[in-house]
């Protein structure tokens, strides 16, 4: 009797054992999957915003076909190195805690010499990139190209905005 007992009961541990691994698995399983989705979505969002910006470029710069391959060469170039110094610098400035009183003097003046070859950087970058394009583009084209993506930043934030104030209506 006290081994059947002893065995009913190693099997009720076994079957437990095995079923709350299997939730813990599906949970995971669970957590994994809708962590890939809302990635997968801004990554999407994201690709949709630079394919929308790349044909608002296009048309508003009124690109010859002859042109236009070298323009999005060069562009590219320096979107991905600006993306990398922002991001660069965006991790240091993350360590970095202005808000700390403790903070020295020879701190707080290494924070601004950091800040300002920061700045240094963006500014050599666009001059690479005028350079490249004034040679297949008009340096009108090129002035305008700045004005162009200013321009592109407002209405894609005024979108935003408005897409937010529905959301937020839909919601009550």
């Amino acid at each position: 009797m006290k081994s059947t007992l002893l065995k009913q009961i190693l099997i009720l541990k076994n079957i437990y054992y095995k079923n709350n691994m299997k939730n813990i698995s599906l949970i995971l399983i669970l957590l994994f999957s809708v962590n890939m989705i809302f990635s997968q979505q801004e990554r999407m969002s994201r690709e949709k915003m630079n394919a929308y910006k790349k044909l608002y470029l296009t048309d508003k710069l009124q690109l010859e076909p002859s042109s236009e391959k070298a323009f999005w060469e060069s562009y590219k170039t320096y979107e991905d190195s600006l993306s990398k110094l922002y991001r660069e610098n965006r991790l240091k400035y993350r360590k970095m805690n202005v808000d700390d009183m403790s903070a020295t003097d020879a701190e707080y003046a290494k924070y601004i010499a950091d800040f300002m070859n920061y700045e240094k950087k963006k500014v050599d970058l666009k001059g690479k990139l005028i350079s490249e394009l004034k040679e297949v583009m008009s340096i009108r084209k090129t002035y305008m190209l700045f004005r162009y993506e200013d321009d592109f930043r407002r209405e894609m934030m005024e979108k935003l905005r408005k897409d937010r104030k529905q959301l937020g209506r839909k919601n009550l």
